[in-house]
């Protein structure tokens, strides 16, 4: 529009006084339950195991998919008190994170060490450090109906992405009680206000549990109250010759 008024194509810009209304960014996210139906699932199916286990490792490391496929062994190092961690920098934004290795995430990564030490040639490779931990055997968009299936497989509602294992692992690091500035550190954003969309989430979370849980104890009550109504009691009449008689 600047540049049609400009070239006097249009004498003003008639979106000049527009006003916009910001919408709120919902995010999803999965619960505790479902990570913990995806870990046990058993999958036969090589491409599928592999889409599984990428988005498990993205729910406890925060690394988006363009991280992961060019993640390598040399990104990981280990701290002098031994606890493992991945250095890199976000293929998006070029910002450094660095997130400690959880135990589930390194037992992934020991998975495909041995699978790929069974080959002498990746073996040769993987010693220069510059060997993809995860390596490539379908394109993204096959990955991604791959990992569709497993979580429909495993009776979990909403479409699963790889971003929403990032967004998994946020909610989880807050839930958990990390402070936020450390998440923004991890999860490699470049203001930490990208980070308060978790928190927001997980308040909102909260407060969704809290109206449900709520709504089920009134439902119990009022049916509580309704049983009492309904109840047909049987008076007690004393005739004259004290004898105690039941009337409808």
């Amino acid at each position: 529009m600047f540049r049609a008024v400009c070239q006097r194509l249009i004498r003003c810009n008639p979106f000049e006084n527009a006003k916009y209304e910001k919408t709120e960014q919902k995010i999803r996210f999965l619960q505790k339950n479902d990570v913990a139906r995806l870990m046990v699932l058993k999958v036969n199916d090589k491409e599928a195991e592999q889409a599984r286990l990428m988005f498990i490792f993205a729910c406890f490391t925060s690394l988006a998919i363009a991280d992961m496929e060019c993640l390598q062994y040399g990104h990981i190092q280990t701290a002098a008190d031994g606890q493992m961690y991945i250095r890199k920098e976000r293929q998006k934004t070029k910002v450094e994170f660095v997130v400690p290795l959880h135990p589930i995430a390194e037992a992934i990564i020991n998975y495909y060490r041995k699978e790929q030490a069974r080959n002498e040639e990746q073996q040769m490779v993987k010693e220069k450090g510059d060997s993809l931990v995860f390596q490539p055997h379908c394109s993204r968009s096959v990955m991604g109906k791959n990992l569709s299936i497993v979580g429909k497989t495993c009776g979990i509602r909403q479409r699963l992405s790889y971003h929403v294992a990032r967004h998994t692992f946020g909610t989880m690091s807050l839930s958990a009680g990390i402070p936020i500035e450390s998440i923004a550190k991890m999860m490699g954003h470049a203001s930490i206000s990208s980070t308060q969309v978790y928190a927001q989430a997980t308040d909102r979370k909260i407060s969704e549990d809290m109206d449900r849980l709520i709504a089920k104890y009134k439902a119990k009550d009022k049916n509580t109250t309704n049983a009492k109504t309904n109840t047909k009691t049987i008076p007690l009449v004393v005739n004259s010759n004290d004898r105690k008689e039941e009337t409808a």
